[in-house]
């Protein structure tokens, strides 16, 4: 069996990143808030400004606790859809570990597909370990059940409403996407887009030899924040952790892109995830990027490999 390897043009760009003190710095098990320093120093250190010729703005609706959940859109201000002529809408949660992390951190990462012409509604929801589950999952609700009740005003066509989610908020979006089966969201969703999605709290080895950037211990300090005394037990919920619904489970859920990396921990779930969609019939597009470890787009975003992966993302947004 051939050793597991970096892409070696990824690994060349982004190596300087990856061998960083602060990349290279671990951080001990439960350690949350020396992961939010960490990652508050790194996006002070990118002093990225919004384009000129997009604009944010912020709504607000109620989770079920009356907590006032933010909701940030982000257009192209040349963009106008017309009542008459609705259009499609993006709503994207953000990753993070589930305990890190907010919509303006990732902002930079929405630009590119706002640039394109996506349009897109970004959730604010809440993190643990201070809201577990389900507070999360409820806010992001609380907002698609709002994107959906606007729609008329907001000049989008119901039909057209899709969720968009990279790492946590890509586990977020398909335990979402079963919520809003189930509750009975209508229209239904018209595709889940899932970045290297984060879908089992079981998974317990791990294949990438220590490559993987996201290690074992960030991913059971996610875990254990998001679902406390649940974690690895028996009685995880689907909307939990979504890799928890049986295959028999899975009719009725809507289309899914997802994607994930040859070198990401999160790779076997995913797979198994994807075998359940494509045994139940429901519409699949998967991409297995070789060579990358989780959130490779980050460290070297002008590799080939991230901009095959980008095109590939940016074609499933706009396509709804």
């Amino acid at each position: 069996m051939s050793e597991l390897r970096y892409d070696p043009e990824w690994y060349e760009l982004a190596s300087p990143v990856l061998e960083s003190a602060q990349m290279r710095e671990s951080l001990p098990l439960h350690d949350i808030e020396g992961r939010r320093k960490k990652i508050e120093a790194k996006v002070k250190a990118n002093h990225f400004t919004l384009p000129k010729d997009i604009e944010q703005t912020i709504q607000y609706t109620c989770s079920q606790d009356g907590h006032e959940v933010p909701i940030y859109h982000y257009r192209r201000k040349s963009f106008a859809t017309s009542p008459s002529r609705p259009g499609p809408a993006i709503m994207h949660i953000h990753g993070g570990g589930y305990n890190t992390v907010s919509v303006t951190d990732i902002m930079p990462d929405l630009v590119p597909y706002v640039s394109a012409g996506a349009e897109i509604w970004s959730v604010e929801y809440r993190l643990a370990p201070e809201h577990p589950f389900p507070t999360p999952l409820e806010d992001c609700w609380a907002a698609l059940s709002w994107l959906r009740s606007s729609a008329p005003k907001l000049g989008i066509d119901p039909k057209r409403i899709a969720l968009f989610g990279e790492s946590a908020g890509g586990g977020l979006a398909a335990a979402l996407a079963i919520m809003a089966r189930d509750r009975g969201f209508s229209p239904p969703l018209a595709r889940q887009i899932l970045i290297y999605p984060m879908l089992d709290d079981r998974t317990e080895m791990d294949h990438t030899g220590g490559r993987d950037v996201f290690t074992m211990v960030d991913r059971v300090t996610s875990w254990a924040s998001y679902l406390g005394d649940l974690h690895r037990s028996d009685t995880v919920p689907p909307y939990a952790a979504a890799a928890r619904i049986r295959k028999e489970e899975v009719k009725g859920l809507p289309p899914m892109y997802i994607d994930v990396g040859q070198l990401d921990n999160f790779l076997f779930e995913v797979l198994d995830y994807v075998q359940k969609f494509v045994k139940a019939g429901v519409p699949v597009e998967f991409h297995l990027y070789e060579g990358v470890p989780h959130a490779f787009h980050i460290f070297a975003p002008t590799s080939k490999i991230a901009c095959r992966a980008f095109d590939n993302r940016l074609n499933a947004v706009l396509n709804i």
